[in-house]
């Protein structure tokens, strides 16, 4: 050792480079590769809605999208778009990409997510661009507790890496998002030798898409959630593996089903194998083994995390109340036993209308609560509702949790 180094920086150093190779088991590194090449660890959310019209125009996640270019664009010239946009009747979404103002503010902020994506890759298609992290996990049909106000997609070099943020117009009620590019990480570089079969680097572990005329990549949803998962807040981890455990996905608008095949608790220990780090797949256990596939929406889902924050108790879930004569009234989506206490998630969705997960008018939807509700509660129970505001405001749930005896744990 050199007279001038610093004994601890070395061991530093050295103990830096041992957490950089994680060193995971060989039987690790199978069950990973065994989970990449399953129908788990990839196949895409069948649902994207993409339709290009006779005139040129592209309806994108209900979006109304006019792309300048030459192939199929509209035959309106690129400068008169740019001067629509610049009177207010366009939005500038990408260079060459505008949106139709009423439906780009109508849209829910998935739809506008994923329709900035698809605006991304028009613009890209000499070199299509490869989807990570939050935004293929979009395209895989994974809602979010709040939407991520960037795209994520890779990048092809150090010098290409970065942020970008586009202008907003004048009349958007929401701004274009983010772009921001991300280097593919070194380990996945390393894999892509023995696993890839000869694929380049960037495009290993990718599925492709065309929407529309457009090219683009999507990662492997494996890939994805080890990389993604153990960088996000506890609340959207939980959200999006709890939808994963039980086969959950959401729709182009806000319905939420159960179309895909459930995840076992096998393939979710198998994504330690893809992590990019000793520190992150740490981290990533210790949300996967948080997660559960009995929550039925992304809202259960974050309750859980801020109860548990909180320092509650945590409930059961899914629990079935039946009355005197055994006839099962109702499954609440929490259950304190000792309390005797029953926990509802009321999320906006249940009162759309036609809009809503079940289809039925508000007036039906509210009428049929509180006949459940009050036949819950002749058997004993108490009910304590929260809102999507109550789990955004921590104190606000704990408020209600004490009133009504939840315990602490």
């Amino acid at each position: 050792m050199p007279l001038d180094s610093d004994p601890a920086q070395s061991s530093r150093s050295a103990s830096s480079h041992a957490r950089s190779a994680v060193p995971f088991t060989a039987d690790e590194a199978s069950a990973a590769a065994e989970l990449l090449a399953s129908p788990e660890g990839r196949g895409l959310f069948p649902q994207q809605s993409v339709v290009r019209g006779a005139d040129g125009t592209v309806e994108a996640w209900s979006i109304g999208l006019l792309l300048a270019d030459q192939d199929g664009g509209p035959s309106t010239s690129p400068r008169t778009l740019a001067r629509a946009a610049g009177q207010g009747r366009l939005f500038r979404i990408r260079a060459g990409v505008y949106a139709e103002p009423e439906s780009w503010n109508a849209a829910f902020p998935r739809q506008r997510h994923l329709a900035s994506a698809f605006a991304t890759a028009a613009v890209r298609r000499g070199h299509p661009p490869v989807f990570c992290r939050e935004t293929a996990l979009l395209f895989h049909g994974l809602g979010f507790w709040s939407v991520p106000k960037s795209l994520g997609f890779r990048a092809r070099s150090l010098g290409d890496s970065g942020h970008r943020t586009p202008v907003k117009s004048e009349g958007m009620n929401f701004a274009p998002f983010q772009e921001t590019r991300h280097l593919k990480p070194q380990r996945w570089r390393r894999l892509a030798g023995p696993l890839g079969r000869g694929e380049s680097p960037l495009l290993w572990g990718t599925e492709k898409i065309v929407l529309a005329g457009v090219t683009l990549f999507v990662e492997h949803l494996a890939l994805t959630l080890a990389d993604a998962i153990p960088r996000m807040d506890p609340v959207e981890a939980a959200v999006i593996l709890d939808a994963v455990l039980s086969g959950r996905r959401t729709g182009a608008g806000v319905r939420e089903t159960k179309c895909a095949a459930a995840w076992s608790r096998e393939s979710m220990d198998a994504l330690r194998g893809l992590s990019v780090s000793v520190a992150s797949a740490d981290r990533l256990r210790v949300k996967t083994g948080f997660a559960r596939s009995e929550t039925e929406s992304a809202g259960e889902s974050a309750s859980r995390v801020v109860i548990r924050d909180l320092g509650f108790e945590l409930p059961e879930l899914q629990h079935s109340v039946y009355d005197q004569h055994g006839r099962r009234i109702g499954i609440t989506d929490f259950w304190w036993k000792e309390q005797r206490l029953t926990g509802e998630f009321d999320g906006l969705t249940k009162y759309l209308g036609r809009a809503s997960y079940s289809g039925k008018s508000s007036e039906d939807v509210v009428t049929a609560e509180k006949i459940r509700e009050d036949a819950i509660r002749a058997q004993g129970n108490g009910m304590v509702r929260r809102l999507a505001s109550d789990v955004r405001n921590p104190s606000s749930l704990e408020a209600k949790l004490r009133r009504h005896g939840v315990p602490y744990a």
